[in-house]
């Protein structure tokens, strides 16, 4: 199965769409290991031109390279994503990660750092993920971005409505910043790579309801895509995921599409050629 419109070998492409079926420690709702393929599925049934951008999918460099084999072992796992993603990065290509749960963020951030040294990271997520162990687990779902944070030059956590009240002092220490759509560029820096972690669940249940941990009134489609807006031209984004969609969840798949779709915009908007 293969990304609508992802017709390039992935050594030749400009972008790699990548997936990765990881599901190790979620804690309430399952299913994130189905979401690579279910968003492929997905894009089968939206169309690969963007009204929006002016492009077409099918007119850039995009390869699928699959699904990437998981070893059981959590860190041997995290560390074959983390190589996985590198071995794209140093060749100056860009990735898009179809996720799988949001742990995936941190090996693939590593890759980034590894790749081109200092990165920011901006975050998308109705949960602020700054936890600094969740169920004895120092790396997971709950925590990813506070690992993150660890390495990154600067974390950007845009949506977040979900808190456990503990992470408000490292937000006054500076090094994680609290922004909105309509802000949040504010925070970032110009030169400076950027990664791209997309948690489906920041936005509304009401429009993508299949998700691991829904939380009520989140940002919308079009809050996300003005976000791409704002980030086109001007920022330079290296890599995106897309995680934390419910296939089970989602029986009447509009999530899904809901993902492809912005996949679809996220390409043409950060890394077409207008």
């Amino acid at each position: 199965m293969r990304f609508l419109a992802a017709n390039f070998p992935p050594e030749e492409a400009d972008v790699v769409i990548l997936g990765i079926p990881f599901e190790a420690t979620e804690t309430w709702r399952k299913g994130p290991a189905l979401a690579p393929d279910a968003i492929r599925y997905a894009s089968d049934s939206v169309e690969s031109f963007s009204a929006i951008f002016g492009e077409d999918l099918a007119n850039l460099r995009v390869g699928d390279a699959g699904n990437l084999g998981l070893p059981q072992v959590l860190d041997e796992a995290l560390s074959s994503i983390e190589k996985a993603v590198f071995s794209y990065l140093r060749r100056g290509q860009k990735v898009l990660v179809l996720g799988g749960e949001h742990t995936i963020t941190l090996p693939a951030f590593k890759a980034a750092c590894s790749a081109f040294g200092e990165v920011q990271l901006l975050v998308l997520d109705a949960h602020s993920d700054l936890r600094d162990e969740y169920l004895g687990l120092r790396v997971s779902h709950a925590t990813v971005t506070k690992r993150c944070s660890e390495i990154a030059s600067r974390v950007v956590l845009v949506g977040a409505r979900s808190f456990y009240g503990g992470e408000f002092d490292l937000l006054k220490m500076g090094k994680v910043s609290l922004a909105s759509v309509q802000n949040f560029t504010s925070y970032l820096e110009q030169g400076m790579p950027i990664y791209l972690s997309l948690d489906l669940d920041v936005l509304d249940p009401s429009q993508c309801p299949g998700v691991t941990n829904p939380e009520p009134g989140g940002i919308s489609y079009w809050d996300v895509i003005e976000i791409f807006r704002k980030l086109k031209g001007e920022f330079n984004v290296v890599a995106m995921d897309i995680v934390e969609l419910a296939p089970p969840y989602d029986p009447s798949s509009v999530s899904a599409v809901c993902a492809a779709k912005l996949a679809i915009e996220g390409i043409i908007a950060l890394w077409g050629s207008k």
